[in-house]
């Protein structure tokens, strides 16, 4: 058995159990993914392992009669889970750690191996999603790529599967618990199928053999970006469960709103002139405040990327002011707007305004809510002054520092 660090170890099979994963029935999420694997880099076998302290577990697995688990001293995946890139093994045969495996010299004959190892957000490797075949052979680039962005959606899974016990285990202690939970999963499984189903689509045209390898490259940047949109969704959940636990830790600093609208506005300035907006800063003086740069940075960058998403056309401008003992940073828009009726709504995890709903508008009704938690955990209050077609102004109100 490939020998770790005894803390390191430790540390990543309390990792592996937080996901309160190990010896659950099969889902039809995971074994997709393993179908996917398999299509992917033609292999008549793939399979999501989960390797523990003695054993290695099969989440799903295509392709294989054996039994889910194996002892860990035989696995494979062992080894792969320390790569930090896809681990190849061309010929088994060949390969001093594993010409002697019983699963090498016997059934089922383990000639090729390949595995991207499964990492958590903080660099514990649980595991693989790896792809066996019977005769010798070697992936080319993008089948490798194609492996690890799937190794991404497992982990993708696994964190919604948590943040997801973390909410139930949340609503137990409120009164409309199975609302919001019935209303997180139906926002979740929307947000999700779209990417997904596209990713499938790029990858079913992938593993064709008849597929221009010339457009491979486009399908993999295509699969990119969705996967990028699902680890932004993840990670906006995460942290909005930690904003609900009161646990934002904030590292303070003085800092200039102006400088902080201008940045946005920077960075967002071809995502809004492509759909066919102005976008602008008003931000001629220092307005100077105590706070998290991170954080504060997220807040501002939420609102402005829903004022370009939420303004068909027209302008967002970005201003950031002092007024009196306040320092205010405003992202004022000429989009759809949120009725009265809907600006108290919009601030809850989840919950849309019913403009956005009507006009399709993506998203999983989380970014308000989070921009909410960040400016309270710093003392100050988001207000919005809207009306439904009429555009929107948000304001971020805190105590300045005076000069």
């Amino acid at each position: 058995m490939l020998v770790a660090d005894p803390q390191l170890e430790r540390q990543r099979l309390a990792a592996l159990h937080d996901y309160d994963v190990l010896y659950t029935a099969p889902e039809a999420d995971f074994d997709d993914i393993a179908v996917l694997a398999a299509q992917l880099c033609r292999t008549p076998t793939a399979a999501i392992s989960l390797v523990s302290g003695e054993r290695q577990w099969l989440k799903a697995s295509v392709g294989m009669d054996n039994p889910c688990e194996v002892a860990r001293e035989h696995s494979f995946c062992s080894h792969a889970i320390r790569a930090g890139e896809v681990m190849q093994v061309p010929d088994a045969r060949l390969d001093p750690r594993f010409r002697n495996n019983p699963m090498v010299v016997g059934e089922p004959y383990i000639r090729f191996y390949a595995g991207a190892p499964l990492i958590t957000a903080d660099g514990q490797p649980l595991g693989t999603l790896c792809v066996i075949d019977f005769e010798p052979r070697l992936l080319n680039a993008a089948e490798c790529t194609g492996l690890r962005t799937l190794a991404r959606h497992v982990m993708a899974q696994l964190e919604l599967r948590q943040y997801a016990r973390g909410l139930d285990a949340a609503n137990e202690r409120l009164r409309d618990a199975d609302r919001i939970k019935d209303e997180f999963i139906s926002r979740v499984t929307h947000e999700l199928r779209t990417p997904l189903t596209s990713i499938n689509g790029y990858l079913e045209v992938l593993g064709d053999p008849e597929s221009p390898p010339s457009e491979n490259q486009q399908f993999l940047d295509r699969i990119r970006r969705n996967s990028d949109r699902l680890m932004a969704l993840v990670d906006d959940m995460l942290l909005a469960a930690q904003a609900g636990q009161s646990s934002l830790v904030l590292d303070r600093t003085t800092l200039d709103l102006a400088e902080l609208a201008r940045d946005a506005v920077a960075r967002n300035r071809v995502l809004a002139e492509g759909r066919g907006l102005e976008i602008s800063a008003v931000a001629d003086q220092p307005v100077l405040v105590r706070a998290d740069l991170q954080r504060l940075g997220q807040a501002v960058e939420r609102l402005v990327l829903n004022g370009v998403k939420f303004t068909p056309r027209g302008w967002i401008r970005v201003t950031a002011v002092i007024d009196g003992d306040d320092a205010v940073l405003e992202v004022r828009d000429t989009g759809i707007g949120i009725s009265p009726a809907d600006q108290q709504r919009v601030l809850a995890p989840f919950r849309r305004a019913a403009a956005a709903e009507r006009h399709e508008v993506q998203g999983a009704g989380l970014g308000l809510s989070i921009v909410k938690a960040i400016v309270d955990a710093h003392d100050g209050t988001l207000t919005i002054d809207s009306a439904a077609g009429h555009g929107a102004t948000i304001s971020i109100r805190l105590p300045r520092v005076r000069n």
